[in-house]
């Protein structure tokens, strides 16, 4: 059986979300994709779909036609994650058959997960199909499973990280009056979310252009799926207030079980209070609280993250070459690691100028 390419998904976008649900990422719902289609996408999108006889969806994924007739997955670096939906591994494997049989020159897979085996099933069948392979490694990002307690979660931390939590709590406690709430549906997706858009702006990530608002891109990207998913129930957004003041917050995801952590902000004129910090404790408390079972952390291993959640998921990205592209593979594979460390010195200065002038 052969997949097929289509530039919509019809009556299957039910079915793709339950296999989206198996995944536990709400990456691959179509909630995600069709916001993120709508911000990035360029030209028709390319749901490739693997149906059993009966025409229900066995597996899929959404790719787009990238430049020189690169075939690229959906996504970019505001992905956490990208695979293909499938019912189980046999539906997996002709799935990356399907895409390995189409032979473009060059096919380029972001962002997918190692611990699913995906990524190796994928490579697989590439390599199968006389593809040359270079994988390149992403975003490592912490996951923590959730006890059924908090007290349980503090004494997991380690001790130093129990005490600051407490000592910069109480230290904001003195400033003002101290509120925590958690936002979920129409309120989330309108005052609050504008409030963490504005902090966002005001701070480091304004100034470097990286900001949501910075890019009217990515505004529409993560105000559409907000609303989105505000209306199947995942959306999240987590405020940290200060007298009635936004101080910290958190554009994030409750689907299949866990918690999801995609963006983070903190008022930067009050970074001796830690109020980041002090929201995480009250997130990973509202996520036990709810009953999730686990917190991924999304992104890099950021050390404030890995304060929390030592345990790491680390995602790949496979660039695949066949025929007239193979010198792409010749570069990537052998010149570009011999490039990048000869401007590794070049690099590691930009990086540290940038950092310090950057707060903390």
């Amino acid at each position: 059986m052969t997949a097929r390419i289509a530039s919509e998904l019809g009556d299957l976008g039910g079915e793709w979300n339950r296999l989206a649900q198996a995944s536990s990422t709400p990456f691959l719902t179509t909630e995600w994709l069709d916001s993120w289609w709508s911000a990035f996408g360029s030209g028709k999108p390319a749901w490739m779909l693997l149906c059993a006889d009966d025409g229900s969806l066995r597996a899929g994924a959404l790719l787009q036609n990238g430049r020189g007739g690169t075939l690229a997955s959906a996504a970019n670096v505001h992905t956490g994650d990208w695979d293909a939906v499938c019912r189980d591994e046999d539906a997996r494997v002709e799935l990356w058959d399907s895409l390995a049989g189409l032979r473009p020159g060059r096919i380029r897979l972001e962002v997918m997960p190692e611990h699913t085996g995906g990524a190796d099933s994928a490579a697989a069948a590439l390599e199968t199909a006389g593809y040359r392979l270079v994988r390149v490694p992403g975003p490592a990002s912490p996951f923590l499973a959730l006890p059924p307690d908090w007290d349980d979660l503090l004494a997991g931390v380690s001790k130093g990280l129990r005490s600051q939590l407490g000592r910069k709590r109480r230290a904001l406690e003195r400033e003002g009056t101290l509120t925590f709430r958690s936002e979920r549906a129409d309120r989330a997706a309108n005052e609050d979310l504008e409030a963490l858009f504005s902090l966002e702006a005001a701070g480091w990530k304004g100034r470097a252009g990286t900001a949501i608002l910075s890019d009217s891109r990515t505004e529409r990207l993560y105000r559409d799926f907000a609303a989105a998913a505000a209306r199947q129930g995942w959306f999240r957004l987590h405020s940290l207030e200060l007298d009635g003041e936004l101080i910290a917050a958190d554009y994030g995801c409750a689907f299949a079980g866990g918690g999801f952590l995609i963006k983070t902000t903190f008022d930067e004129a009050l970074a001796r209070f830690s109020p980041g910090l002090v929201l995480r404790g009250e997130v990973l408390r509202a996520c036990i609280e709810e009953g999730l079972r686990f917190y991924d952390f999304l992104g890099g291993p950021d050390e404030y993250k890995r304060r929390w959640a030592p345990d790491l998921r680390p995602r790949v990205a496979i660039w695949a070459y066949r025929g007239a592209a193979l010198p792409g593979y010749v570069y990537r594979a052998r010149l570009r690691p011999i490039v990048r460390v000869a401007a590794g010195p070049i690099l590691r200065r930009t990086l540290h100028r940038a950092k310090r002038s950057s707060p903390s």
